[in-house]
């Protein structure tokens, strides 16, 4: 009966990492496949990450031009190439955060621009996962002194936990900016609205969709505004407790494929 429901979806919005993707980043190469036949049924799909536009593109390159994109947490959103929106942050109210960062043990910055990200950390494991999730990162000497770019987030990542260190310290700030924790390492601030919620509205709004036509796919809580976007929300069976418990139904986890085995119900109710 579900799967009859759900022959109203026409757009399908999912995180990447710990959702879309595997343990190791890696993506299901049959995805490829699935993706041409939701496109033939009429049914667009948005990659809806923390991570950088040219990253996303990259890992979606056989079809990126086709997809839509809600990028660095919905602060960037792309229609194959065509850019939907930049919700930047002024430089004014990011540098006081830089130096509060800096303040907080084990926390190392990615500011996050719409042509590059820029790290100041030398640290190799934290230079290692900056440029997993930044294709175009930057080292530099002095975050503050960092010019001519479009600032879209302020990523931290965190050797201690972000939940347990970094959070508590940043938290206070969600009254003026967008504060979320996207991994078990990573939290991201940005400008108050920029989340994957708001992105996702905006497609609809563009494309002509409604949120009973949408259904979408998370595991953290940087996916709780989308999660209430949609008419058919899921949550991967690794998803935070928060998260779980918000979603109105359960995929298999992101090592089961689980996106995909529900998107296969989807396309197979349509056939």
């Amino acid at each position: 009966m579900l799967w009859a429901v759900m022959d109203s979806v026409r757009l399908i919005a999912s995180d990447m990492d710990g959702t879309l993707l595997n343990g190791r980043g890696e993506l299901d190469p049959d995805f490829f496949t699935i993706f041409e036949q939701l496109e033939k049924h009429g049914i667009r799909f948005a990659a809806a990450s923390g991570r950088q536009y040219d990253g996303l593109r990259k890992t979606f390159s056989p079809v990126a031009d086709r997809m839509l994109f809600i990028a660095e947490n919905g602060a960037y959103v792309a229609d194959g190439r065509d850019e939907w929106l930049v919700a930047d942050m002024e430089r004014e109210t990011a540098a006081p955060l830089i130096v509060q960062i800096r303040g907080i043990e084990g926390a190392c910055i990615v500011l996050a621009g719409r042509d590059s990200a820029y790290i100041e950390d030398s640290r190799p494991e934290f230079v290692r996962e900056a440029r997993r999730y930044y294709a175009r990162c930057e080292q530099v000497d002095d975050l503050l002194s960092v010019k001519g770019d479009r600032l879209l987030k302020i990523a931290v990542y965190d050797f201690q936990g972000a939940v347990n260190n970094s959070y508590p310290h940043l938290k206070h700030l969600a009254d003026r900016f967008q504060v979320a924790v996207s991994g078990e390492r990573w939290m991201d601030i940005s400008r108050k609205g920029a989340n994957k919620g708001n992105a996702l509205e905006l497609i609809q709004r563009r494309l002509g969709i409604s949120a009973a036509e949408t259904m979408v796919f998370g595991d953290q809580m940087n996916d709780a505004e989308m999660m209430r976007q949609a008419g058919f929300s899921y949550a991967v069976a690794n998803a935070v407790p928060e998260i779980r418990k918000m979603a109105a139904f359960t995929a298999p986890s992101n090592e089961d494929n689980g996106v995909i085995h529900v998107l296969r119900k989807v396309l197979a109710g349509r056939s």
